[in-house]
């Protein structure tokens, strides 16, 4: 079964099930930016509430997402310095930090590069497998519907693992017509332990790093057993 989506900046836990579940997984690096996404940004949790933190960026409007700079180094210095300030405390700090602060002090210039590299260590740590393509490497002109199709095509598969908010748009029939099955999946949180539990309680939604730092011992049972897939077509 095939994903695919979007590049993200650290993405919140139901997209590492989405990864968990797919093989390949197709990473769309090519398709437009967008402003204000979770591209270049992502939540983590403080002792009163969760906080975006945000990677600086430069763009032209249109530009796709392989594309994108980043404009400041150090500014990807400080939000390192949130990072560690916030999970400090955290049970698995030392398995995590030190490579996350590996790769957020390596110069580059582009987000892509960036998204890239903590999708690899996340994943290595989570021990997922999934084989990741990036839809750049396969030349396809094509655009939505047609797109996601032209890459299933590309890659000889014939079942599609689609996000729950695709569905809307997606025009079903022509996924029918080229005898392509459409699944979604569904992701509950529970509670995992969280640092100040009992100031700000259990806060969901946040960078898969929140459940690294505090239980990377069970993150990929916890990934795997609070998901679930649905046949659509």
């Amino acid at each position: 079964m095939i994903g695919i989506h979007q590049s993200q900046f650290l993405p919140w836990v139901p997209y590492f099930y989405k990864i968990a579940k797919s093989d390949p997984f197709v990473i769309l690096d090519d398709v437009q930016f967008q402003k204000n996404g979770v591209q270049n940004r992502n939540k983590i949790k403080t002792p009163q509430q969760d906080k975006w933190i945000t990677v600086p960026v430069s763009y032209d409007f249109g530009d796709p997402i392989n594309k994108v700079r980043i404009t400041d180094n150090f500014a990807c210095v400080r939000l390192l310095k949130t990072i560690e300030m916030n999970y400090k405390k955290s049970v698995f700090f030392k398995d995590i930090f030190p490579s996350l602060e590996k790769i957020f002090l390596r110069e580059r210039d582009t987000l892509y590069s960036l998204n890239s590299e903590l999708l690899d260590f996340i994943m290595q740590k989570l021990g997922f497998e999934t084989a990741i393509v990036y839809s750049s490497d396969l030349k396809l002109t094509a655009k939505k519907d047609e797109l996601v199709i032209e890459i299933i095509k590309a890659r000889h598969e014939n079942e599609y693992l689609s996000g729950k908010g695709a569905l809307g748009y997606m025009d079903l029939e022509k996924f029918k017509k080229e005898g392509i099955s459409v699944y979604t999946y569904d992701f509950q949180y529970s509670r995992y332990p969280q640092l100040w539990g009992k100031e700000s309680g259990f806060i969901p939604e946040l960078s898969v790093i929140d459940l690294l730092f505090n239980g990377l011992d069970q993150a990929k049972d916890y990934i795997l057993k609070n998901g679930s897939i649905t046949k659509i077509t």
